[in-house]
């Protein structure tokens, strides 16, 4: 019986999850400080962000000078009467009290060399926290982020013992934080840290049981599992595994469960989940706004597939999307509305914290590229994870190409020359000898071309003779060299980074592209050292209105949230339409099953204590043996309680219960029995004779004794 209660409790209370309101999951997104440093509408400042799509907000990044917390731009902090960013961004929270703002440290370029510093002693550690606490109070975060990739990890120059210093300075850093709470009265800082998902990371950075107490919780940097550095061909950021390989363990649902088995809680998961995508190789795919090669936003790739004729496909083992050139090649692993309704899905299957989104930036922030409205993939994310069904936004994207924004995204390959504003840069003795992007391409026709005077640099050629061909000179990332045979950057470190020996016997078919001359080049460099103060006072103007972005209006105070459609109150009577099977599948149909057995265990419980009375009951006991037994040849001795119902000749019969019950320690001899067969003739009473012993009528009584043998029953004392 007590297993049916469990079972009424859980049904109980899945009901009451059915009907709750939904689970209040964490939406933390990062807003990078050089996101407007980008041309057009690629340009983000805080005024762009929405203050109401999630629920914390972390500016990154900032740096480190004598291990303390310093701007890493110029435009962080206040410049005259220009408000800076920190003021800026923070200013939001004015018009959403509930949004909560951290500050990161770290990064991939800050490296570990300032990580070091801080650990060396337990004295840098608190001095380090204090000073922290002051500066996030100072400028109004809520919060630090740690971002130092990755402590402990001997490829990016962090010793082992760093592993357990990071440890330790994260409980130095939560102990001053609950100390300055205790003393100010004000709400604790937050402590987070984004954390690797690679488990070859994972092993060697982090003490993860020993981070959980002290820390709010974790982003888990689920993405960048695989690009131009390696060989396979996976998706950056995928669900699953591309192969189903048992030694893969570059995809999320490995990074999650595993952590999971390391003792982090899901509640204090944030999946990591990027607004971008990465190509097979560094050059590829083609990137207008952010500058960096094999690198594409989300609105990015929404004109490659509208404008540039790139063609999506859909992985249904990964649950995520790529996007491709021409024969199917090079391609790239991007992400859509589609990938991050499976991600949000993910996130609430496995009840972890929420999401942890890379970054607001690099999403279609101003609706201008992908015909989804503001913010398209984030709101997907909301959407699903809060419920607000108004905010989901369509998969498809624009069905005919922007033509204004794809001016702003193409970059121009030649200088315009309608009017001379600004100086043109004199040129070194290596342009003067090296060929042009235009001259490679005109010769060499698409693909990508090592740079003959420098190895970590290739010329890239695209759709050359088209109007939107592409024609420039990239260059690898740090500590990379481009590999001409394999046509991709490569990764080797900047100690082993040796051009001579690394493109050694490689005939370059670049170095036989001649350079086109340029007639009057010398006489423009003389001119161009003088500027006109009506030259210099333009190219001021026209600085400062490249840069219009960063000196916008201050107007986030005046603003409200009724502006926003993302600040609408939830409503719990809202269903996601997305999780709606979900639901059924995961509460309903177990609520069902569990009253359908409820009603099974009390059937039957029932059905099982009606026969045991039955069985157990003697005078039912009596009736089953006598259907057995012939009843014309014998008649049984009835108590004297019971003598009128003598003539019913056996239709009725008494309990047992009214007569001694036997006694087993005895006999039969002793209790005056005949010691019988069980089923051997029983002695019968003539007809004419009805003279009975008188039995007294005991009182019925509960007893463990044995049940009667059916000789006993039927035999009488002689």
């Amino acid at each position: 019986m007590k297993f049916s209660q469990s079972l009424l409790y859980i049904f109980f209370f899945k009901i009451s999850i059915l009907f709750a309101v939904e689970q209040k999951f964490k939406i933390v997104c990062y807003f990078t400080n050089w996101a407007m440093k980008r041309p057009g509408g690629g340009s983000m400042t805080p005024e762009d962000i929405d203050p109401c799509l999630c629920t914390h907000v972390i500016y990154a990044f900032s740096e480190m000078d004598n291990n303390q917390l310093t701007p890493m731009e110029k435009h962080d902090l206040k410049d005259g009467s220009q408000p800076g960013f920190f003021e800026r961004f923070n200013a939001w929270k004015s018009v959403n009290k509930n949004l909560k703002t951290l500050l990161a440290v770290g990064g991939w370029d800050m490296g570990m060399k300032d990580f070091a510093g801080i650990v060396k002693s337990e004295k840098t550690m608190k001095k380090f926290a204090e000073s922290t606490v002051k500066y996030l109070r100072k400028h109004k975060f809520d919060g630090l982020d740690l971002d130092f990739e990755y402590p402990g990890v001997d490829w990016r120059d962090s010793p082992k013992e760093d592993k357990q210093k990071f440890t330790k300075m994260c409980e130095v850093l939560y102990a001053t934080f609950e100390k300055e709470a205790e003393t100010s009265g004000n709400e604790r800082l937050l402590l987070t840290a984004a954390v690797s998902a690679a488990k070859v990371n994972i092993d060697k950075a982090y003490e993860v049981d020993k981070l959980v107490p002290v820390m709010d919780w974790f982003n888990l940097m689920t993405y960048d599992f695989h690009g131009a550095w390696d060989q396979n061909r996976a998706h950056h950021s995928s669900l699953n595994s591309k192969d189903n390989e048992k030694d893969d363990t570059m995809y999320i649902d490995f990074a999650v469960k595993y952590y999971q088995k390391l003792g982090m809680p899901p509640s204090k998961i944030m999946l990591g989940i990027g607004t971008y995508g990465r190509g097979d190789t560094s050059a590829m795919p083609y990137t207008g706004f952010k500058g960096e090669s094999g690198f594409v936003a989300y609105y990015e790739s929404c004109i490659q597939i509208v404008c540039e004729k790139m063609k999506e496909t859909w992985d249904a083992k990964q649950l995520v999307p790529y996007i491709a050139g021409p024969y199917n090649q090079p391609k790239a692993g991007v992400e859509n509305v589609r990938s991050m309704k499976y991600k949000a899905n993910y996130i609430k299957q496995n009840n972890l914290g929420g999401a942890m989104i890379w970054t607001l930036d690099m999403d279609d922030f101003r609706g201008q590229f992908c015909c989804q409205g503001k913010f398209p993939l984030i709101k997907t994310i909301k959407a699903v994870l809060h419920g607000q069904v108004k905010l989901l936004p369509k998969e498809k994207i624009c069905s005919s190409c922007p033509t204004k924004e794809y001016e702003d995204f193409k970059p121009q390959t030649q200088p315009q020359t309608t009017e001379k504003t600004t100086k043109k840069p004199k040129k070194s003795k290596r342009d003067a000898d090296t060929p042009t992007p235009e001259d490679v391409c005109e010769e060499l026709k698409d693909g990508q071309w090592p740079d003959p005077s420098d190895c970590k640099s290739y010329f890239l050629c695209r759709g050359v003779g088209s109007q939107w061909g592409e024609q420039k000179r990239e260059v690898c990332y740090t500590g990379a060299y481009f590999d001409p045979n394999e046509k991709t950057c490569k990764w080797i470190g900047l100690d082993k980074l040796n051009c001579e020996e690394l493109v050694e016997g490689y005939e370059n078919p670049v170095a036989g592209v001649t350079r086109s001359s340029n007639k009057g080049d010398d006489d423009d460099d003389d001119t161009d050292d003088d500027d006109s103060p009506s030259d210099a006072g333009t190219t001021k103007s026209k600085k400062e209105s490249k840069g219009s972005s960063s000196s916008k209006s201050i107007s986030i105070l005046s603003r409200t949230t009724s502006e926003f459609e993302t600040c609408t109150q939830e409503k719990a009577v809202e269903f996601d339409p997305v999780q709606a099977f979900y639901s059924v599948v995961a509460i309903m149909i177990p609520a069902l099953v569990t009253i359908a057995i409820c009603l099974l265990i009390c059937y039957s419980h029932k059905n099982k204590n009606g026969k045991s009375q039955q069985s157990t009951h003697p005078v039912n006991e009596s009736r089953r043996i006598h259907e057995q037994i012939s009843q014309e040849y014998c008649l049984v001795d009835y108590p004297s309680a019971y003598r009128y119902q003598q003539q019913r000749r056996l239709h009725e019969y008494p309990s047992i219960s009214e007569q001694s019950p036997p006694s087993y320690s005895n006999t039969i001899e002793q209790t005056g029995r005949q010691q019988l067969p069980l089923f051997s003739s029983i002695r019968t009473i003539p007809s004419t004779t009805y003279g009975y012993q008188n039995s007294p009528v005991v009182t019925p009584s509960i007893y463990t004794a044995k049940p009667p043998t059916y000789a006993e029953i039927f035999l009488t004392s002689n």
